[in-house]
């Protein structure tokens, strides 16, 4: 979500004023800062539970008039005070931006979530599958938009011995990569049972993780308990990830739900072959037999058929991988996905209170 953020920060910095609020927690600080590099104006701002909250996102509003409230939020969770605040501050037109599928079950959250929604002039959803989840549950076809993501292309290549050199791997092992916060949903127990099923036809196989999150050390003492600690590469947060995408013969997303990732894009840019689970999102973006594989979520053997199945074929990896680099040029591109966002931000517009946005990124 926050990659997705500062993509558009890039695209709309040299034709428009652009403002970022967020929260500077570790990786919030990181955002702000990389958008203040990009040439946006950056505020930190208190959790909506802190008393501050509203006195520092209504004086910033105050001071700084937007023309758009552009949000993002990430499971259907988040509450709307920030919309609100934006509402009676005098913002034209508010947008919000889902990143996941609509998750609330319990009936007073998903009234209240009915109720909040009002303040918002357009929905984007950023795939056609996420956005179904918010027709189903009453969502007004005429305000949400599916705009998927895109990415930039990379403005540098390591090249594959560069890369794997600065993670200490060979030249000739078979390496898979994935990318991604340590978080359950994303998957990684599941990949981490699929390795000994790998290991077994690739010994010297390694599979990278790029990422930090909570469940860093719990799954390093899984790959312990596996004996595969030393066919596991757990390697941290890194700014350079997409630098490490030369390092990887496949690239692997084992995650249980997403919205659409971008990592996946990241990696089809990249050209290599993507191995991915059947989950809102991915089944847009990977394609099963010619970009790649699809799996079941959650299924190691399965996983482990298909990595092993793109390990086993330098010239399949070959084929898929350049597939998929003509898939992301044709759909998922940065400068397609911000055209098609600020085009709701003038559609938004145009049905508020103010003239649309004139000028194009």
């Amino acid at each position: 979500m926050g990659a997705h953020m500062l993509d558009l920060v890039a695209e709309y910095v040299p034709v428009a004023d652009v403002s970022v609020m967020f929260r500077p927690t570790e990786g919030g600080r990181r955002l702000l800062a990389e958008a203040a590099a990009l040439g946006a104006r950056t505020v930190a701002i208190p959790s909506p539970r802190d008393p501050d909250f509203g006195t520092v996102v209504t004086g910033f509003l105050t001071s700084h008039p937007a023309d758009v409230f552009h949000c993002h939020v990430g499971m259907g969770v988040e509450d709307f005070d920030g919309v609100r605040l934006a509402r009676a501050a005098g913002c034209a037109a508010v947008v919000q931006t889902q990143h996941q599928p609509f998750l609330l079950s319990h009936p007073r959250k998903r009234a209240g979530w009915h109720h909040a929604v009002e303040q918002v002039d357009r929905l984007i959803a950023v795939s056609e599958a996420l956005g179904r989840t918010y027709e189903r549950i009453g969502a007004a076809p005429g305000r949400l938009t599916t705009v998927p993501n895109g990415v930039a292309p990379r403005t540098h290549q390591l090249g594959r011995a560069a890369a794997r050199g600065l993670l200490g791997l060979g030249r000739e092992q078979p390496v898979v990569l994935t990318i991604g916060r340590l978080a359950p949903f994303k998957g990684h127990r599941h990949l981490i049972d699929a390795i000994p099923q790998v290991a077994a036809q690739f010994p010297e196989v390694v599979v990278v993780l790029v990422g930090d999150g909570a469940l860093r050390g719990a799954l390093a003492k899984h790959a312990a308990g596996l004996g595969i600690s030393d066919r596991v590469y757990f390697a941290g947060h890194r700014p350079d990830a997409r630098l490490l995408l030369d390092a990887a013969d496949v690239f692997v997303l084992p995650s249980l739900h997403e919205g659409m990732p971008l990592v996946a894009l990241e990696a089809m840019e990249a050209g290599l072959p993507v191995v991915g689970t059947r989950v809102t999102g991915t089944e847009e973006v990977v394609v099963d037999g010619e970009t790649g594989a699809l799996v079941p979520p959650g299924n190691a053997t399965a996983l482990a058929t298909a990595m092993a199945a793109l390990l086993r074929n330098p010239d399949r990896r070959r084929v898929s991988g350049e597939a998929g680099q003509r898939r992301y040029l044709e759909r998922f591109t940065r400068d397609r996905m911000a055209a098609a966002t600020w085009a709701v931000y003038d559609e938004a517009l145009q049905a508020g209170r103010s003239d649309p946005c004139g000028v194009q990124p």
